[in-house]
């Protein structure tokens, strides 16, 4: 391990020890959750976002704690409903323990784990998304695994995926948020489409886009403090981008931001970038 003229600790590459971590998280996420028999949806108190924490989030997010403490192994992690928690280390585990929360509690068959893995930042300082070395995604309704080490390709259960390349103009297939807090342009961004879908959990979102089941994921909030969460996208970025495509914001800029629970920004991904020029 090194230093990178910013202070930033820097391993060679994600050990096989980080990603066997990445999978003990997610493994003890969907036994817990798989096993708890109460209300899913209690609200049990406010998470480091400001939301509210329900049941499954907090059985999740113990279950994830416990796992790295029996590990023996110092992480800090960045969670949804902890904030920035643990104790420090080589890598900083960015976490949402249930993507989908709404989801699960609802019986929709789509929510999941996101972690990622990110060489620690000096202290006072917040990792970044282009800095993520190796991230996770878990469905926790099927048990599939989305898995992208930087360099090294994504994998769906260990088989390589890509994005889908080029796209067909007469058979696309948007993934566009439409709820309340949407902006006027995403039904715009839908009508362009020929079919349009989302799953409300944005880390399995961008791994249809990673996979080619979607050209394109596009989240765009109207109001200010709704948009995708550090947490939801740090593991899914890569994935995507690992498998050929690219996450921009709406300036069509590569997304980057802090790996802090107050970060918060508007998504687009996609495969092929000539899918831009059919939005508005």
């Amino acid at each position: 391990m090194s230093l990178a003229p910013g202070g930033f600790f820097i391993p060679a590459s994600p050990s096989p020890i980080v990603k066997a971590i990445l999978e003990g998280v997610a493994d003890a996420i969907q036994v817990a959750v798989h096993r708890f028999k109460g209300d899913l949806g209690e609200v049990v108190g406010r998470g480091a976002t400001g939301a509210n924490t329900q049941r499954i989030d907090l059985v999740a997010e113990q279950a994830a704690f416990a796992y790295l403490k029996d590990r023996g192994r110092p992480y800090t992690v960045v969670s949804e409903e902890a904030g920035r928690a643990g104790e420090e280390g080589e890598w900083t585990l960015v976490l949402d323990p249930v993507d989908g929360t709404h989801n699960a509690v609802r019986g929709f068959p789509a929510f999941g784990v996101s972690i990622a893995a990110v060489p620690r930042a000096p202290r006072g300082k917040a990792e970044r998304l282009r800095d993520v070395m190796a991230g996770l995604v878990r469905d926790l309704v099927t048990g599939h695994t989305y898995f992208a080490e930087a360099g090294k390709g994504a994998f769906l259960n260990d088989r390589p995926i890509r994005v889908r390349k080029p796209f067909a103009p007469r058979d696309t297939v948007f993934d566009v948020y439409l709820g309340e807090k949407a902006h006027a342009d995403s039904l715009l961004v839908a009508n362009a489409a020929r079919r349009v879908r989302n799953l409300g959990a944005a880390s399995l979102d961008l791994c249809l886009v990673a996979k080619g089941a979607t050209d394109l994921y596009y989240l765009h909030s109207a109001e200010v403090g709704h948009e995708l969460r550090a947490m939801d996208v740090a593991a899914g970025v890569l994935i995507v981008r690992e498998a050929g495509g690219e996450v921009v914001g709406l300036d069509r800029q590569p997304l980057d931001m802090d790996m802090s629970p107050a970060a918060r920004a508007n998504v687009i991904a996609y495969g092929d970038e000539k899918i831009l020029e059919m939005l508005p």
